[in-house]
């Protein structure tokens, strides 16, 4: 069971945070909080939070700059914290006893139909344990990528696959903020990422929604085969669908 800090608590709708209220907008110092309480580091209260956000100008108009609240909540509570946009990492990070903020954006609607930030608080194979502040009952219900992709724990406390929040962060860089105790900090992390790195050898195995841009690059002969397959990893499949969303992989 997962003690969740909600920024949908019915007292926080008249409660200030920047330009809008802490109900509709402090996504970004509830993944914090929540982070910290499952790294048993602090139980901080949101509105504390938000208040370390407004006075360190991480509070912007249209929602929450993550890196500056990381940097001055970092000053006050013993963590310390990396990006990445890598798949491998954040699983990897999770397996290690870490946790992790997930920046969800606009392009795939699975935890929110805007942006949003949530909390990933454990691993176990693919699947990714999920603190999300914004809660409201039929939320997982109410479109077919949720229903099909998502599971309820308890209130707040939904499991994915890895591949999904793939999915719901890939239009936003960096995708993943990986906080840990010092002591967590490992070395070994480059081995882990290789062991744990998806390599997709025919174009049939690559998810469907990297393929577009994929296809695109292989008819017009920028990429082919190594002899072994396309040999093609996650990441990469990735960057390109990033790029090609951008209307930047221009063949």
């Amino acid at each position: 069971m997962y003690d969740v800090t909600f920024q949908t608590e019915p007292r926080y709708k008249s409660v200030k945070y920047g330009q809008g209220t802490i109900y509709s907008s402090a996504c970004g110092p509830a993944s914090l909080c929540n982070a910290l309480h499952v790294l048993d580091i602090a139980t901080v209260s949101l509105p504390t939070m938000c208040k370390l956000a407004v006075s360190s100008g991480a509070r912007v108009t249209g929602g929450t700059v993550m890196s500056t609240l990381l940097k001055a909540a970092a000053k006050k509570y013993p963590f310390v914290y990396r990006t990445t946009s890598k798949n491998a990492e954040l699983l990897a990070h999770l397996k290690s006893g870490g946790a992790a903020i997930l920046h969800a954006g606009t392009e795939y609607k699975l935890f929110s139909t805007s942006g949003h930030f949530v909390c990933a608080a454990a691993a176990k194979g693919s699947t990714i344990t999920v603190l999300d502040s914004y809660w409201y009952g039929s939320k997982y219900t109410a479109n077919a990528i949720r229903r099909n992709y998502v599971q309820v724990i308890q209130k707040g406390v939904v499991q994915t696959s890895l591949t999904q929040c793939g999915k719901a962060t890939i239009d936003r860089a960096p995708s993943y903020y990986l906080l840990s105790r010092p002591a967590q900090t490992s070395a070994s992390l480059p081995k882990q990422e290789e062991s744990d790195m998806k390599y997709y050898k025919e174009f049939q195995d690559i998810p469907t929604y990297y393929q577009s841009a994929v296809k695109k690059l292989l008819d017009a002969g920028a990429i082919s085969g190594t002899g072994n397959g396309l040999e093609l990893s996650e990441d990469l499949c990735r960057v390109f669908t990033i790029l090609d969303k951008a209307g930047l992989l221009k063949i």
